[in-house]
């Protein structure tokens, strides 16, 4: 009895550890490239995506594995078997791994021919799949690119179009002051043309006197020779 106990338990490690490997195996995957953290080969059908998947979530289910990261790699497996089982990504995927595949393929020596063995072989299978981590990566910088550049312009737009806004704001707030002293203003001209003070009083206008100017006695003025009329004739 204790045997099969022992036998039991050391399965049951057996299986734990394979599962924190599992974990830790999706988690080390490249994230863009979902044929490899589901394990599967490019060609595969709907079918064998989802067996995959089952087999794995099944494998990882944070509900069943105590590895702090089972969350994480859940979500992982989850997204790659979206992105596999959507046609687009799946067919966009497979073009890049055969771009990476002919770039491979074209940095070898011309006179290796396209049966060589080399080709079947896990250094081949490494190139590609650098190759296509590289392709993939170059790939999501232009698209990360793109949209900041889209994010800008919408910040832009969003920008102007709140300019517009405050402005707007701004003269609906000026016509209504406007408009509220609109009583004021006419009440002050009314005023002004009663010549009334801003108290309501009417204001008189002190009387204007006439002072004529001052008359200058003639003795207080220097003596000044005046020409005789013989004195001027002498001139001629």
């Amino acid at each position: 009895m204790a045997d099969i106990d022992i036998d039991r338990f050391l399965e049951v490690e057996a299986s734990a550890i394979q599962k924190d490997a599992e974990v830790e195996r999706i988690i080390a995957c490249f994230k863009l490239d979902p044929y490899d953290i589901l394990e599967l080969e490019v060609g595969c059908v709907e079918k064998d995506i989802k067996m995959a998947y089952r087999k794995k979530s099944l494998m990882i289910h944070p509900d069943k594995v105590k590895h702090p990261k089972a969350r994480d790699a859940f979500d992982v497996l989850k997204k790659a078997e979206t992105d596999l089982m959507d046609l687009g990504k799946r067919t966009f995927l497979n073009s890049i791994i055969e771009e990476a595949k002919f770039e491979v393929k074209k940095a070898q020596p011309l006179q290796m021919a396209p049966t060589d063995p080399f080709f079947n072989s896990p250094v081949y299978k490494g190139l590609v799949k650098q190759k296509t981590k590289d392709l993939l990566i170059e790939v999501e910088l232009r698209k990360r690119k793109l949209m900041k550049k889209e994010m800008e312009a919408e910040g832009e737009v969003a920008r102007k179009q709140d300019e517009v806004i405050t402005e707007r704001k701004r003269k609906q707030e000026a016509q209504k002051v406007w408009e509220d002293q609109r009583d004021d203003r006419v009440q002050g001209w009314r005023n002004f043309q009663a010549g009334k003070t801003a108290g309501g009083k009417i204001k008189r206008k002190k009387p204007s006197t006439f002072r004529p100017p001052k008359a200058i006695a003639e003795d207080s003025l220097p003596y000044a020779k005046r020409p005789t009329t013989s004195s001027a004739s002498e001139g001629f």
